[in-house]
């Protein structure tokens, strides 16, 4: 078990208050772009220690350490290169209002609270759009006050390092802890996805990286809610029609190998949000702790009345408490087949695309009838089956099957001749005709960032999953369609140079298609929106 023990204690040191939703926002949205952070560090009032200097946290969180193993360096490679920290900003020493005893009896906010005062009596108050990270001088606390937007946390000099850390700050980036389906030596099942970075500290730390224990990579299910897997590289188990696949698997934290990084697997009609994930991880960069390389089945469900996690299967007995190889439930099959250094091959088969979407049943005028209905209209096809042979004349122009005065043939299918009323046999073939609009929820799964009715993907390119109207995003194909010609080909910028009366529409850092004023300006509100036209913003 490589690292698990020796390497993080299997401590549970890392607590949320309460772990609660700030703004009641339960999970993140797509974190995308720029992600400046204020790190903020104070003294006790009758502390005056000075464990690092300014430089050692520039180096652990800023570009002024990259290629190090420090934080920049971990949300650039988690997040395939859609997230960085530049303009995070290191400030002082500050000198507190408390001393430690004072601070020991307040809240996390409180007490985080007062390093930001601090801050800001000397002169420095976090820019609006900054998140806040607070270093203290002497060990009280570490943790995060909440999560999601305008929540903050906390380090003391015993958690200057990268799991620590990187845990924390992917709870303000809106991520939950992660789970298995058992129990574990860190916490019951919380804490019990070595795999997972939202396990930490209970994960397979690895060996290289200056700011030691490093952090393992963040597993599948959180970079899928952080909107960080491109939208080719997820198959969507059922959404095309299929029941079964022979699915490559790239590793997860390999993007340049081919193959899906991810698979959703929905099961459930009734809830959508709930599925089956499988995902490939290789001992490579983040995840070289790892014991070996793993094909990893994933369980997404509701934790209480209002948060998703995912839940990671693990056999029970044993040291190693291996995941299985395989999994058979809710009417889903996965077998994992072959795996080599760069791609897994693995069976999936599930039986949702059979199923009826929410509100309806198969109809079963016949055994092998899977029409989907209305409750009302599968029993009145069980009552019009009931009472089939007394509707029959018994003899006439269409033989033994003619119907009595007042009934017709039903026709759901050819050669159906229960006699039935107009009426019905109208709704029979408006069912019919509407059968593959009510059959496979598969095709509505769509995973956490799931837009609200009325809102779609802007999908200005394969990783954008801001929730926009149908005509932004006509809009937004038409502007990518039309962007070559609306650049100079050279000046001030570059090759990106735009066009007069044209800007780039920077939906994210570096998107330089051209566009209007006033296309940039959308484009700058839409993101804005994003928690808000989600179908659930967690």
């Amino acid at each position: 078990m490589k690292n698990l023990w020796s390497s993080i204690l299997c401590i549970k040191l890392i607590v949320i208050v309460g772990l609660t939703c700030t703004l009641g926002l339960c999970e993140g949205a797509q974190i995308r772009g720029n992600t400046p952070w204020s790190v903020l560090l104070c003294k006790f009032k009758d502390v005056s220690d000075e464990p690092k200097n300014t430089q050692f946290f520039k180096d652990f969180v800023t570009s002024s350490g990259a290629g190090t193993g420090n934080l920049y360096d971990y949300f650039h490679d988690q997040s395939y290169g859609k997230v960085s920290l530049k303009g995070t900003v290191v400030r002082g020493w500050y000198v507190m209002s408390k001393t430690k005893s004072e601070l020991k009896t307040v809240s996390r906010w409180s007490r985080i609270q007062a390093c930001v005062d601090a801050a800001k009596s000397n002169g420095y108050t976090p820019p609006a759009g900054n998140r806040v990270m607070v270093m203290l001088n002497s060990k009280q606390d570490s943790g995060a006050d909440g999560i999601g937007p305008g929540a903050r946390f906390v380090l003391d000099n015993y958690a200057w390092h990268a799991r620590y850390a990187a845990h924390e700050m992917g709870h303000i980036y809106g991520l939950q802890h992660s789970y298995s389906n058992s129990s574990g030596p860190c916490g019951g099942a919380e804490y019990d996805d070595p795999w997972d970075e939202m396990s930490a500290n209970c994960v397979y730390t690895p060996v290289k990286g200056s700011f030691q224990p490093a952090a393992v990579g963040f597993g599948g299910y959180q970079r899928d809610k952080l909107g960080w897997i491109p939208k080719n590289r997820i198959l969507r188990m059922g959404a095309d029609g299929k029941s079964s696949h022979t699915v490559k698997l790239a590793p997860l934290s390999d993007p340049t190998k081919p193959g899906y990084l991810y698979v959703r697997i929905p099961f459930d009609p009734a809830d959508l949000f709930h599925y089956y994930t499988v995902e490939y991880r290789t001992q490579v960069q983040w995840d070289s702790g790892i014991p070996k390389n793993t094909v990893l089945i994933h369980e997404v469900k509701k934790r209480g009345s209002n948060v998703m996690t995912s839940f990671v299967f693990r056999t029970d007995g044993g040291f190693d408490r291996d995941p299985p190889k395989s999994l058979a439930a809710n009417g889903v099959v996965i077998k994992v087949t072959h795996t080599s250094t760069n791609s897994a091959t693995v069976s999936i088969s599930t039986k949702i695309t059979g199923r009826c979407v929410q509100g309806y049943v198969w109809r079963e005028a016949r055994p092998s009838d899977h029409v989907c209905v209305t409750a009302a209209t599968r029993a009145k096809a069980k009552d019009d089956n009931a009472h089939a042979a007394e509707r029959r004349q018994g003899s006439g122009p269409y033989g033994p099957d003619t119907c009595k005065q007042g009934f017709v043939w039903r026709e759901a299918w050819p050669g159906d001749h229960v006699c039935v009323t107009v009426a019905t046999r109208t709704q029979t073939a408006t069912d019919n005709s509407l059968a593959s609009r009510r059959i496979n929820p598969a095709k509505s799964v769509y995973g956490p960032n799931t837009c609200k009715q009325g809102f779609v993907w802007r999908d200005a390119d394969i990783s954008d999953y801001v929730c926009v109207t149908t005509a932004t995003r006509t809009k937004t194909r038409y502007d990518n369609e039309h962007a070559a010609e609306r650049r100079q080909g050279s000046g001030p910028f570059g090759p990106d140079t735009c066009k007069q009366g044209f800007v780039w529409r920077d939906a994210w850092p570096g998107d330089h298609v051209c566009v209007t004023v006033a296309t940039r300006s959308q484009a700058a509100y839409d993101n804005t929106q994003i928690r808000a036209r989600l179908e659930r913003p967690w």
